[in-house]
């Protein structure tokens, strides 16, 4: 680093380091030295590899890694950021910028608390009044005018949406706040399916909607979350359910893929006879808040949040998740999972 750049530095609030791969600091600005003193065995810890993970260090010599992460030293969160590459000769080496950002992160965990509890405590009464609706319209012998009927049936509707929301906004949570894990536990590919498929089949029914599903008798068990990747299954089927007119199907399926004899990994497959996607739109089908222009069979919105919410649980088990879609004639969402030996 020429001599110039380093009085730039020197002058600027923000501490920056040149930092080697294995912890090295090999220069240092003033701000540094004000902000974490002469003591640098932090930043050799973090370059060591422990337990067979990688330091976050590490995280900014591999090519492809993201440049920016959260560290915390003595209490305090820092974001740090690579400016550039340095080192030419001996040892690889990055300049890094260390900005506090602890006030940041604490006023954006109190939001997320907050959101999570207000959405917690939304659940109670709604799956009180879907009970009422659902126990009111499954009485055979009461009498009830057809407008009422109808009226009742369209109050279940949009309380079942109205969870939808709610639930998808308390997922979302927990992934901005980092809450979001997943069991590691022996799952039944086939039990997914068949939780999925019996949890939608009435709502299918309503609509008039063919839901079906497939698979293989020899289907292996994976590890991963129950409730999680039920709920990515769900997803996808209820997504399907908004676009596939009525009399349309809707088939659930699963195959292995196999790397010689060995299963390699589990296909999981949403396929509709719904509307279709415009191609414009299915790079962005996965995002948050993103949503396509087609309207809804099923009328009223969302939150934009489901196939995104899908994608971190499909990512969060190792796996992938795809579509491919046909303006027209249809729509398949793909999550793909490795299988692991189960215990």
């Amino acid at each position: 680093m020429t001599s110039q750049a380093t009085s730039i530095l020197d002058k600027i609030p923000v501490a920056v380091a040149v930092v080697s791969d294995t912890g090295a600091i090999e220069y240092r600005n003033h701000a540094f030295d004000e902000t974490f003193g002469d003591d640098g065995n932090w930043l050799k810890e973090a370059s060591r590899a422990l337990a067979g993970e990688r330091g976050w260090l590490q995280t900014f010599f591999i090519a492809g890694e993201p440049r920016s992460v959260d560290v915390e030293v003595d209490g305090r969160i820092y974001r740090v950021d690579q400016i550039m590459t340095a080192g030419d000769q001996g040892a690889p080496a990055v300049a890094l910028s260390f900005e506090d950002v602890t006030a940041q992160r604490q006023a954006e965990q109190a939001k997320s608390d907050f959101t999570a509890q207000i959405v917690h405590d939304l659940r109670g009464p709604l799956s009180g009044i879907q009970g009422t609706l659902e126990f009111v319209l499954s009485q055979e012998g009461t009498k009830l005018d057809s407008m009422y009927t109808d009226l009742l049936t369209e109050a279940q509707r949009e309380s079942e949406r109205m969870m939808n929301l709610i639930n998808e906004i308390l997922d979302f949570s927990k992934i901005q706040s980092g809450n979001f894990s997943v069991e590691t536990e022996p799952v039944r590919v086939a039990g997914l399916l068949k939780r999925a498929i019996r949890s939608l089949q009435s709502v299918a029914a309503r609509d008039e909607i063919f839901l079906v599903s497939a698979h293989g008798r020899d289907i292996p068990q994976i590890i991963g979350s129950v409730e999680k990747l039920t709920q990515a299954i769900i997803n996808l089927i209820s997504n399907s359910l908004k676009f596939t007119p009525k009399k349309g199907l809707i088939s659930v399926g699963a195959q292995i893929v196999r790397n010689g004899d060995a299963p390699e990994s589990i296909v999981i497959t949403v396929t509709d006879s719904g509307m279709g996607i415009k191609p414009a739109d299915l790079q962005k089908m996965f995002e948050k808040y993103k949503q396509t222009g087609n309207k809804s069979f099923r009328g009223g919105g969302g939150t934009g949040l489901g196939l995104y919410i899908v994608k971190q649980i499909v990512e969060a088990h190792g796996g992938e998740v795809s579509v491919a879609s046909i303006e027209g004639v249809g729509t398949s969402m793909v999550m793909r999972l490795p299988v692991k030996r189960a215990a």
